[in-house]
């Protein structure tokens, strides 16, 4: 088979539907749902079981709590804002400087960027230094936003691989530019496939217009697990279209052995590359060290410094002081073994989720519902047995997210949102909650419980449009904009 022709039944010589569009119209759906549902909706587990409110198996904080060493430190920066007693370095017009402080970006290089420079035997990895470092105040996400901007142009296209973080097309497509998702390994590993990748961005650079890849590694919605000869493959096809990169990693500190794509480096016909070199790796503090509000910040690295340079003009947020002397604390004073004792929760959370499914499956004698990828992590993504949704009458994971939330209290992300058609869901088992502030790793029970009482119910002939009639709600539409 020709390249061309193998181009011809690939699945990007269709424009992808905009994922803007689908996060609109979910965000939007689990609003009207909520208001048909009242105040108090009571759902049924097994047996005679009732629940009431809404689990909330959608939102993506960890609810863990802050370091001890780090609380203490944020308590005595608190302190000394509130009493104007700041230490002297404070008036350090460098350190504390309002665009790009010099003590975060150290600290970022040393901390959040640490793993790069610690990869396993046989990847060398990279020394980050503060001026490879550019950060900004509360949130990522901004970065993420500058960072695109300084890739589109009109017409243009970002690639990425199938499943990504569930509001990034909000981020991406406000620039213009198209979002086109390439197809991961179809089984349940979810892991980046070289071949597929390397045919997805030759096509879309023949026709001039790959602006970027944006990559979120290890993982969001699914985790996925890659030896160094597999981030190697990928490496090679990345520094072979030559195209920049935005690597989300801000789920690092969740997983054991994560190797940063960026600490890669492959041969090419011009020697040894870096992908530090071409790769923007983006990253923050509220995920890993579950900092809050003013004490969060985001960071990115690259070996690029021109791009870097392009960023940093274009972000005009200024930290305070204050917030940086708070962000600070948290990251100086957030140990090693703090994550290390974080991922073994994460991990014994999710093999009481993996019980949960094993059990489900067993009791309706059926694989219902497996999971995806690697038990790293705080969310756990499902995908749902065909037969079992043809009964059902749902045709779509938007279909699946909505028959959750209305028949069971589930609310979920629907993996459309992702970048991914697979018939699934993101639930956020590390932490299930009825409202903020109170999450509860106990409450995953209770949604396997909820779940599979709607799966009895649909195997004994409950559909999708029975419960949307019974909530006076009508079919969500399949097509969404472009």
């Amino acid at each position: 088979m020709t390249r061309q022709a193998d181009h011809d039944r690939l699945p990007w010589r269709t424009p992808a539907p905009s994922l803007a569009a689908r996060t609109n119209r979910s965000e939007e759906r689990k609003r009207e749902v909520r208001r048909h549902l009242g105040a108090r909706p009571q759902f049924p587990g097994t047996g005679d079981r009732t629940y009431s409110d809404v689990l909330d198996a959608y939102h993506g904080e960890t609810g863990l709590p802050l370091a001890d060493s780090a609380v203490a430190a944020l308590d005595l920066a608190w302190r000394e804002l509130m009493h104007t007693q700041p230490p002297d370095e404070y008036a350090d017009g460098t350190l504390y400087h309002k665009r790009q402080p010099l003590v975060l970006r150290d600290l970022a290089a040393q901390k959040l960027f640490g793993r790069l420079a610690q990869p396993i035997d046989g990847v060398p990895g990279v020394r980050v230094s503060a001026e490879e470092v550019i950060v900004c105040p509360y949130s990522s996400t901004m970065l993420l936003e500058e960072a695109v901007a300084t890739l589109a142009r009109p017409g243009g296209v970002i690639v990425y691989p199938e499943g990504l973080y569930k509001s990034s097309g909000i981020h991406v497509e406000k620039y213009g530019l198209r979002m086109q998702a390439c197809p991961v390994a179809p089984d349940d590993s979810f892991k980046i496939d070289p071949a597929l990748l390397a045919s997805c961005l030759d096509y879309f650079t023949e026709r001039d217009e790959l602006c970027g890849v944006l990559l979120t590694l290890p993982g969001n919605p699914v985790f996925t697990d890659y030896s160094a000869e597999e981030l190697l493959a990928i490496g090679r096809v990345l520094v072979a279209s030559g195209v920049p990169v935005i690597c989300d990693m801000a789920f690092d500190c969740m997983v054991e052995e994560h190797i940063p794509i960026a600490a890669v480096a492959v041969e090419s016909d011009d020697g040894v590359r870096r992908l530090y070199d071409q790769v923007l790796t983006i990253t923050g503090n509220s995920k890993g060290y579950n900092a809050f509000g003013p004490c969060k910040l985001g960071a990115a690295c690259s070996g690029d410094a021109e791009w870097l340079a392009r960023i940093r003009q274009r972000l005009t947020i200024s930290f305070q002081r204050e917030s940086t002397h708070l962000a600070r604390a948290v990251v100086e004073h957030t140990p090693e073994s703090y994550f290390a004792q974080n991922r073994i929760r994460m991990v014994e959370q999710l093999d009481r989720a993996h019980r949960h499914i094993d059990a489900i499956n067993t009791r309706l004698g059926a694989k219902v519902i497996r999971p995806l990828g690697s038990r790293h992590g705080m969310f756990l993504t499902v995908v749902f047995d065909e037969a079992v949704l043809g009964k059902a009458g749902v045709e779509t994971s938007a279909e699946i997210e909505d028959l959750l939330l209305a028949g069971a209290g589930i609310d979920s992300v629907a993996l459309d949102r992702t970048g991914s058609e697979r018939l699934g869901v993101r639930f956020n088992v590390l932490a299930p909650r009825k409202a903020p502030g109170r999450e509860s790793a106990d409450l995953v029970d209770e949604l396997f419980d909820r779940l599979e009482q709607l799966l009895s119910a649909i195997q004994n002939g409950l559909t999708y449009p029975k419960v949307l009639a019974e909530r006076g709600l009508l079919i969500i539409e399949h097509a969404v904009g472009q």
